[in-house]
């Protein structure tokens, strides 16, 4: 490599010559604006780009394999390109790694065989059958693209799927003798039981934690984490004389609270642009909501200030959010390890070996909803809506669905 200008410009133009073991591909978010608004403002997107990064220095320059993931994905969300750039960029950093084993010099010297290890590699270290699946879809699609370019012979074959009654062109996977893990040892839950709700709750509110406002707002309000972090103190409406009867949420912007970080989480923005309402639950959401204000705002702050702050005053994070979530986790695990019913101790067991996180909110706000409404009218708006104006109609059924609940979630907790 000579004086960086390590990128040819020729016909290939997509690889890296002699690429030695202290490069590696990465993965970076960019902010690009992509239309403008009526006061001609500028309306800005979360993209994704690959990087090649020199591991001495530091130093990143944008890799136009980017291209790939924009000419597929970037009018997707940036979950979905993050998603596909991730497997591209494992995929180069393995043949990095095993660049002496087989003697690759560029992306032109690219055959099914290696696509084939890669896959095997996975499985290998026992990541699971569907998302080895996964990114073999994306490979496919990549090798496609290669050959589109020039840079490979080898042509990817189309094959006839049926989906739901309808016939689709695919790609046809290229790659041969792929071997699959099974394994069903861990496996995500979506919801917590119904007789730990409150009492996960609970745990939250006596830690003081700067998110049990926070997770009161997901399970009673289905709020997904990058709603949470991109939240303002104006953005709340409180139901009732206190917030006794719950939340109207202002979610109708698409905005994002700490432009200073490169985030690839996916986790930091407002992914269903509506007014959300937090349901009431007896005065629970009065008091979350008053203990939130007073413990972890400072006085006189302003409505444009973030509603969930760090230690410094910025917006909270969607990483330092999963990161309090698991704290409260923890203390919530611990209790029913420690409990004197053999039923609690039993389940810390199943929650303990299962996967889950945040998203459970969303899990446990739904399944309320679910069995508590008597039709889709009921919880059409609950789960959220574009127009404020439509908020006014569902109210009096959200009165309706807040006292079922009640109900049912303070016999639970009473018998527990």
């Amino acid at each position: 490599m000579k004086g960086g200008n390590f990128l040819k410009q020729n016909k290939e133009v997509l690889c890296v010559e002699n690429f030695r073991n202290e490069y590696k591909y990465v993965v970076r978010s960019i902010w690009a604006q992509y239309a403008a608004d009526s006061d001609d403002q500028p309306i800005t997107k979360q993209y994704v780009v690959l990087k090649i990064k020199n591991i001495e220095t530091k130093s990143e320059v944008i890799h136009p394999l980017t291209e790939f993931i924009l000419i597929n994905w970037k009018h997707l969300s940036f979950n979905t390109m993050k998603s596909s750039a991730y497997t591209i960029v494992m995929f180069l950093n393995f043949l990095i790694d095993n660049k002496q084993y087989y003697n690759l010099k560029n992306l032109s010297q690219l055959e099914i065989l290696h696509g084939s290890a890669f896959l095997n590699e996975l499985t290998y270290t026992k990541t699971p059958k569907q998302t080895v699946k996964r990114h073999e879809i994306i490979l496919t699609r990549f090798f496609d693209f290669l050959f589109d370019k020039e840079i490979i012979n080898y042509e990817i074959k189309e094959k006839l799927v049926m989906n739901n009654s309808n016939e689709r062109v695919v790609l046809k996977s290229p790659f041969l003798e792929v071997e699959y893990y099974q394994s069903n040892t861990h496996y995500s839950i979506h919801q917590l039981p119904d007789e730990y709700i409150l009492r996960f709750l609970e745990v939250a509110y006596q830690l003081n934690s700067c998110i049990s406002l926070a997770v009161y707002m997901q399970f009673f309000g289905g709020l997904r984490t990058g709603e949470i972090c991109n939240l303002r103190v104006k953005d709340v409406q409180l139901l009732g004389s206190y917030g006794e009867e719950g939340f109207i949420l202002n979610l109708t912007e698409d905005r994002h609270l700490r432009d200073d970080l490169n985030n690839t989480a996916g986790s930091d923005y407002i992914k269903s642009k509506r007014w959300q309402i937090v349901l009431g639950f007896k005065n629970w959401s009065k008091l979350f909501f008053e203990k939130h204000s007073s413990s972890q705002l400072p006085k006189g702050v302003s409505g444009e200030s973030p509603l969930f702050i760090n230690r410094d005053g910025l917006a909270l994070s969607g990483s330092s959010y999963y990161y309090h979530f698991t704290k409260i986790k923890e203390a919530f695990l611990k209790t029913l390890r420690e409990s004197g019913s053999s039923k609690d101790r039993l389940n810390a067991i199943t929650l303990e070996a299962s996967k889950w996180s945040s998203h459970l909110g969303r899990g446990v706000f739904s399944n309320l909803l679910a069995e508590e409404a008597d039709n889709l009218y009921d919880i059409s708006f609950p789960r959220g809506d574009k127009s404020f104006n439509s908020v006014k109609p569902y109210l009096a059924n959200t009165s309706r669905i807040k006292k079922k609940i009640e109900s049912k979630l303070t016999e639970f907790y009473e018998n527990n």
